[in-house]
């Protein structure tokens, strides 16, 4: 595939249970960009497409500077896509700890008002993990990913950590080391479960280690 939509398609840069990420270039605005486009075996679910472009346009109403800027969203030759800022660093799982208490405070200072600012808009992330978050090349800034396509990692990635939960009350969405009590029992969730995830991450880089070691849900 050489475009998708406008965009001209150049190189793959990252590979998810649900998506492939490009790096690609818009020419109507001189811009590169990342697209993330829902891998062609779940293309046929018409339901995980419909919710794939759906969610994607609900976090697109997000402007904050520690989170991913969603310029697009749409399908093309049966793709859905999204076009999105291209970052330049490392998630979080890529990065060494334990990290001097001074930084760690700065990720979770970062982490902190970016969610209170997604939660005040009505969006909640329910998978704030340490591959969820990126740290910049200058290793201060950070940014969130994947706001609103966390919410349909569930049972259709089959095989995967996250895929995996399901419970009498309802599905479970998210990855189950980084989990509030309530999500793992499949009960409602509000933004106080995002901030338990933060506090799993915030001990990480801090200590080295995971808090929840489990090699299972």
């Amino acid at each position: 595939m050489k475009t998708i939509g406008r965009y001209e398609i150049r190189d793959r840069i990252g590979e998810g249970a649900m998506a492939n990420v490009y790096r690609a270039y818009d020419p109507q605005i001189n811009r590169v960009l990342a697209i993330k486009l829902l891998k062609p075996e779940l293309c046929q679910n018409k339901e995980l497409t419909a919710r794939f472009v759906r969610e994607a346009s609900a976090a697109g109403v997000l402007s904050h500077p520690n989170i991913v800027t969603i310029y697009d969203v749409g399908e093309a030759d049966g793709f859905p896509y999204i076009a999105m800022e291209l970052l330049e660093g490392r998630t979080l799982d890529l990065v060494a700890g334990p990290l001097l208490p001074a930084t760690v405070m700065a990720i979770g200072i970062q982490l902190s008002e970016a969610l209170n600012y997604a939660h005040g808009l009505g969006v909640i992330h329910r998978d704030i993990k340490p591959s969820n978050i990126m740290l910049a090349k200058d290793g201060k800034a950070i940014k969130i990913l994947d706001f609103g396509i966390a919410r349909i990692s569930d049972a259709e990635m089959a095989g995967n950590e996250a895929a995996s939960l399901q419970t009498q009350v309802g599905q479970v969405l998210g990855t189950p080391r980084y989990m509030s009590p309530e999500q793992a029992l499949g009960e409602t969730v509000d933004g106080r479960s995002d901030l338990f995830a933060v506090g799993l991450v915030l001990y990480e880089l801090i200590t080295g280690e995971k808090a929840f070691a489990g090699s299972n849900a």
